[in-house]
């Protein structure tokens, strides 16, 4: 939820997933994992997509 690189989604209730805007490859957004491209960004309330359907995502 911290990484400047990231748009943050969320499907129904389930964790946020951030998607990466590098490599396309999506996470959990508050896993702990090393990333060599990571850069914090201060922001206590980035934009979360919200969805109601999986299709198409």
């Amino acid at each position: 939820m911290t990484c400047k690189h990231a748009k943050f989604m969320q499907w129904f209730e389930n964790p946020i997933v951030a998607e990466c805007n590098y490599n396309n490859e999506r996470y959990v957004a508050e896993a702990r994992r090393i990333c060599k491209i990571y850069e914090y960004v201060n922001n206590p309330n980035p934009t979360i997509q919200h969805f109601d359907s999986y299709a198409s995502h």
